[in-house]
């Protein structure tokens, strides 16, 4: 039975791309990333030197919580944070009021020295709240033989950084006038 439905899904599916081969490709086309929003005119951050747009710079943060305010709401598709020594981080979207956030991603034990996520969010802020750097200094506390673990284990903590937050969108494409329609 699966077997004899599978050869008129072949023809159907082979007749669609024939002759549609114009909407089969506008379905697979790539897109093309937005102009960076993060350095939109009247966007801000709590680590201003993050959204500058220059990739010499090595921007630090004094806290652990990292605030890209757009001026208006954009879809984002794409969040990238160039050369950071952030291990462990959380990032989330702005929802609505003041201090009301969603999760959109976590990281665990990044390697790379740049985060590239896809995502798919409407919001005029993004915040990235840091667990770990890779500069934090672990401190090990008095071993508890019966128990086999470590007490009062410390961490002196690293100040996140990186030289440039970038937030993208999809561009906008216009559709196409097709030879027939300009006839």
């Amino acid at each position: 039975m699966k077997r004899s439905l599978c050869i008129p899904l072949l023809v159907v599916s082979c007749f669609v791309a024939g002759c549609n081969a114009g909407f089969m490709s506008a379905l697979v086309a790539p897109q093309e990333w937005s102009e960076n929003y993060a350095l939109l005119e009247g966007a801000t951050c709590t680590a201003p030197g993050m959204i500058d747009g220059d990739l010499e710079t090595v921007a630090v943060s004094q806290g652990r919580n990292i605030v890209v305010n757009l001026p208006t709401r954009k879809t984002i598709h794409r969040i990238v944070i160039r050369e950071t020594n952030i291990e462990d981080l959380i990032v989330y979207h702005k929802i609505g009021g003041e201090g009301e956030w969603k999760r959109i991603d976590k990281i665990k034990k990044k390697r790379p020295s740049t985060i590239d996520m896809r995502v798919s969010v409407v919001t005029d802020a993004i915040r990235i709240r840091v667990g770990g750097t890779f500069d934090d200094e672990r401190i090990a506390g008095q071993y508890s033989y019966q128990i086999g673990a470590v007490r009062n284990r410390q961490v002196k903590r690293g100040a996140p950084a990186a030289k440039e937050i970038e937030l993208y969108g999809f561009v906008q494409k216009k559709p196409q006038a097709t030879s027939e329609s300009s006839n």
